[in-house]
């Protein structure tokens, strides 16, 4: 008897074992943000709450300035493992001090959904007119036999790392 409880034992365990990295696996794609930093020649921030004549366009939307709030989350309305991408447009995010005073601000834009395949391109307009393109390429979702997908940036047509962006020798007219 207690070869056979061995036996059950080793096969539950060998089945979840296997189970949980079958193909089908649900796979939460972290959705993306973009940082975005901007400083004047003399390396001033010139990000603020609202920076009028300040706006993005990606996926043919035009984004403009608006204050750092969180938000609540709609609940799904079906039962889900997947994290929903939750756009919440362009804002300018506080950057505080240790002792929680505003230093300055930066510009923070998302979610754009990482489960989706897409190659767009998001245009930045600065207040002085000048203007500067972010390239996101997100594509390959694997999930079996190893989670990967293949995320690339480029600004302004040459290869970036990461999503922040820092910017000098903006104005803001």
């Amino acid at each position: 008897m207690t070869k056979l409880f061995y036996a059950i034992a080793l096969a539950a365990g060998l089945l979840g074992a296997v189970s949980c990295v079958a193909p089908g696996l649900m796979v939460d794609w972290a959705p993306v943000d973009i940082t975005i930093e901007a400083y004047d020649a003399e390396g001033n921030s010139i990000i603020s709450e609202n920076m009028p004549g300040m706006s993005l366009t990606f996926k043919g939307e035009v984004y403009t300035v608006g204050p750092w709030e969180f938000w609540n989350q709609p609940e799904p309305e079906a039962q889900t493992k997947a994290y929903v991408a939750y756009m919440a447009g362009l804002r300018a995010m506080p950057v505080k001090n240790e002792q929680g005073e505003i230093t300055h601000y930066v510009l923070n834009f998302g979610e754009i959904d990482g489960a989706e395949d897409m190659d767009e391109d998001i245009l930045l307009h600065w207040p002085d007119g000048s203007e500067d393109t972010i390239h996101y390429h997100c594509s390959n979702h694997r999930e079996w036999p190893t989670i990967d997908c293949t995320r690339k940036w480029k600004l302004n047509g040459k290869k970036h790392d990461g999503a922040v962006f820092v910017f000098h020798g903006k104005s803001l007219k």
